[in-house]
């Protein structure tokens, strides 16, 4: 039976993980003392809760308690169906990570090994020295969460992905991860993706659980750098179970002429952070910020964005709906700061919410913080339940109730979908939504 611990004693089990961790880590001292800092900035944050105003509407407190081992032995073995997430997208590279370890036997990485730089996390420091230092934590050691910290401080396992200048990879590289535990633990995963000059590549992340397993708290930091005039397009699919904690950080930089696109699916999870990160550091890159979130029963998701235009000329785009039953709650906090010398910035940002329940709550905060003056920005939030006029209109036509609404949430969600550029992958999502709402 599954025990609880207070705030205090899991920071004190916590701490020995990163002991034990930083004992066994074969790295330069450099790295140790950036690790060291991560935990320093740990230990003066603390675990969040609702009076930390980012956390304000997710408090933490009780899923931390639920933790009893914060450091599992990496597993060599899981029951589950890799097929089934190949099928996603048969033309593609797939890697399988069992709780944040690469899969070598499952995985095809002597195709992807051909064309660009990959490994393991814990392999690119000894393979990949300078390369790993100079991108390791040099964004996240400054962003003030939490949880990215103890991720910098802890996390050694996760992929290390490097696509030289001019590289066009000819598929996309699909990250399959799969969580399983028979003890509530604490899992995480550290990637470093790094896209140089006038490279391209299409990237994939999904999320899921095998089968049967129980409680866990996933902990997850992407750290992304897009050189000059590179173009990345980075999706996730969240489809854990219902027992699922997720806590995602993206960090992003963008150079000149650079162009990213991520965008995000969550339908599975207990309980869900998303904090994405872009920093637009050269002139005339562009950036779009996706999202859809569909949660019932008790589900609950929080997802907080920071665009940074740092330079002139720049564009951003956000795009965030959720689509919320039951008692399932959500909150949308997003930022776009606009400095001084960005001058001629166009950033748009706009969050559309669905409640088709009494009981469904989401709390929205768009914010624009800009220090320039010839700029266009704009950010909307609307939430509402659906157009009685539009559902009338199909069951006039012979559908019937559950079907005209089912319609009309799919088409809700098609916004989202449709600015996926991957074709396998978007027709996948399409027919999962599809199957969601029993369409």
């Amino acid at each position: 039976m599954s025990t609880t611990l207070p705030l205090l004693s899991q920071q004190q089990a916590l701490s020995d993980a990163f002991k034990s961790v930083s004992s066994l880590l074969d790295e330069r001292i450099s790295l140790k003392t950036l690790r060291k800092k991560a935990w320093d900035n740990f230990t003066i944050l603390g675990f969040p809760n609702k009076s930390n105003e980012e956390y304000k509407y997710s408090g933490t407190e009780k899923l931390i308690e639920k933790i009893e081992c914060w450091n599992p032995e990496a597993l060599t073995t899981v029951d589950f169906d890799f097929d089934k997430v190949r099928k996603i997208n048969p033309n593609a590279y797939h890697l399988f990570l069992i709780n944040g370890k690469l899969m070598p036997v499952v995985s095809d990485i002597e195709l992807l090994e051909k064309e660009c730089s990959f490994c393991s996390l814990s392999q690119a420091a000894k393979d990949y020295p300078e390369m790993f230092e100079k991108h390791l934590g040099q964004s996240s050691i400054h962003f003030q969460d939490a949880f990215a910290q103890i991720n910098l401080a802890l996390a050694h396992e996760g992929l290390f992905i490097h696509m030289k200048p001019k590289q066009k990879l000819h598929k996309t590289i699909q990250i399959n991860q799969i969580f399983t535990t028979e003890t509530p633990s604490f899992i995480q995963t550290h990637h470093i993706i790094i896209a140089e000059a006038l490279s391209e590549a299409n990237i994939i992340e999904t999320y899921w659980s095998a089968d049967n397993t129980i409680f866990y708290f996933g902990n997850h930091l992407t750290e992304i750098a897009v050189s000059e005039q590179a173009q990345l397009n980075y999706y996730r699919l969240q489809h854990e179970n219902t027992s699922a904690v997720h806590v995602s950080t993206i960090q992003a930089t963008q150079q000149k002429d650079s162009h990213f696109d991520t965008n995000t699916i969550s339908i599975g999870g207990f309980w869900t952070r998303n904090n994405l990160n872009i920093i637009l550091e050269g002139k005339n890159a562009v950036s779009h910020l996706n999202g859809l979130q569909i949660m019932s029963h008790q589900q609950h998701i929080d997802n907080h964005t920071l665009v940074d235009h740092e330079v002139p000329h720049c564009e951003s785009n956000q795009l965030y709906k959720g689509i919320f039953n039951q008692k399932s709650s959500g909150v949308f906090n997003g930022k776009i700061f606009v400095r001084k010398d960005a001058q001629k910035t166009n950033a748009y940002q706009s969050s559309k919410n669905m409640l088709l329940s009494e009981n469904a709550t989401i709390n929205t905060k768009p914010q624009l913080e800009i220090y320039a003056d010839d700029v266009k920005c704009s950010h909307g939030s609307s939430t509402g339940k659906i157009d009685e006029s539009a559902l009338f209109y199909l069951q006039a036509r012979g559908l019937s109730t559950d079907s005209a609404r089912a319609m009309l949430m799919c088409a809700f969600a098609n916004d989202v979908i449709q600015t996926i550029r991957i074709e396998p992958f978007k027709g996948y999502l399409e027919s999962l939504i599809e199957d969601y709402f029993n369409l």
